[in-house]
């Protein structure tokens, strides 16, 4: 059980990054939007959602979305003031205070995208959290997949 709950939660923390990555910074809901779109989408497929089931995991997504947009804000305000003090010249208690920063912004996000995921989890029937996690797990596999082909190719590039 432990072991499905790590996985679980390294899934979360790639689809966080991935939501992090995936704002546009002059239209930070437009984003959310169609991440979420697609993922309410795919889960209705792939699980096999009744229509209560989506009005409900449509609400978790819209909570989420609240809640995320201003730690998203927030984010790019700290990275915009790292780019502003750039001068020259390196201050590791500045680069610090930034990291430090920056970390407890995504530990944030982390947990609200733990708290949605929670929430939808128990939307979900017995079958379909079975169904949800084995999709988790090829997901995280082709990724590491992925991350590892890259990684070769970057080697034989280097190589060479």
């Amino acid at each position: 059980m432990h072991k499905k709950f790590f996985m679980v939660t390294a899934i979360l923390l790639a689809v966080a990054a991935g939501l992090t990555a995936s704002v546009s910074a002059q239209e930070p809901h437009r984003g959310f939007r169609h991440q979420h779109g697609w993922m309410l989408q795919h889960m209705t497929q792939e699980l096999s959602l009744t229509e209560a089931q989506q009005t409900q995991i449509k609400s978790i997504l819209a909570g989420e979305r609240s809640r995320i947009a201003p730690l998203m804000q927030q984010m790019r305000q700290n990275e915009q003031a790292q780019n502003a003090a750039v001068n020259g010249s390196f201050d590791e208690a500045q680069a610090r205070a930034f990291a430090d920063k920056q970390a407890q912004i995504m530990s944030d996000l982390i947990v609200e995208k733990q708290r949605a995921k929670s929430q939808i989890y128990a939307v979900l029937t017995p079958e379909q959290r079975q169904k949800a996690l084995q999709l988790m797990q090829q997901h995280e596999q082709r990724r590491q997949e992925r991350m590892q082909k890259k990684l070769e190719q970057k080697q034989q590039t280097n190589g060479k």
